[in-house]
């Protein structure tokens, strides 16, 4: 009996025949080359058959066939594990950076009010009222509203149901990106606010924001 040859291989190739129908040469350690024709399931384009060769002459050169399923198996096994840990510590921090975010208020000019003569001559009211602004998370309960109609909403005195903007209005109007609500912006004042003013100057700040965000 002649010597059994050992089933490695020392270069590879595939090249294209057909549509489905892939011409494999394999240079063998001793430098004997071998010719088979492959049914694939799919279409593979040219490039794809030289990167799946490339990576089989350089990683795996010098194997034998079945050392080299057997790697592949247990690398494509902890692909799959390292794909699993990553999405789900990709969810967890998505999942914790939305939540952060969802508490995320922006809140500037506030001292503002205290020029207001209706505002200012109620102490008590207005002590709560900046006590609002500290704590935000009342004010994420009227934002949340806001976040679920399009347009500009208007919530004047005791409509916003928030005890400390009683004697307030707020005006709001979302902004959005690729038609989606991202955030809310909003303007607070007293009940006799300039609305005919305000309202245009929320809407089209509003717009402009997404408009800015989208490009």
């Amino acid at each position: 009996m002649t010597p059994r040859r050992s089933a490695m291989f020392r270069h590879i190739e595939f090249l294209s025949l057909s549509d489905k129908r892939i011409l494999l040469i394999i240079v063998s350690p001793e430098g004997d080359v071998q010719n088979r024709i492959i049914i694939t399931d799919k279409n593979y384009s040219p490039s794809e058959l030289i990167e799946a060769a490339n990576i089989l002459n350089q990683h795996y050169a010098g194997h034998s066939f079945e050392e080299i399923r057997r790697r592949i198996h247990d690398d494509l096994k902890q692909l799959r594990e390292n794909m699993s840990q990553l999405m789900t510590a990709a969810l967890e921090a998505g999942s914790q950076a939305l939540q952060e975010e969802s508490d995320q208020v922006v809140i500037s000019g506030e001292r503002n009010l205290l020029q207001v003569q209706d505002l200012s001559a109620n102490v008590a009211s207005l002590r709560k009222l900046l006590e609002l602004f500290e704590q935000k998370t009342v004010l994420l309960q009227l934002l949340d509203v806001s976040s679920r109609a399009h347009g500009v909403q208007i919530f004047i005195g005791g409509e916003s149901g928030l005890a400390p903007l009683d004697e307030c209005s707020v005006i709001t109007a979302p902004y959005e990106v690729d038609g989606q609500i991202v955030g809310i912006l909003g303007v607070i004042g007293p009940t006799r606010m300039a609305y005919e003013r305000v309202i245009p100057i929320v809407d089209i700040t509003a717009k402009l924001l997404s408009s800015a965000l989208a490009k």
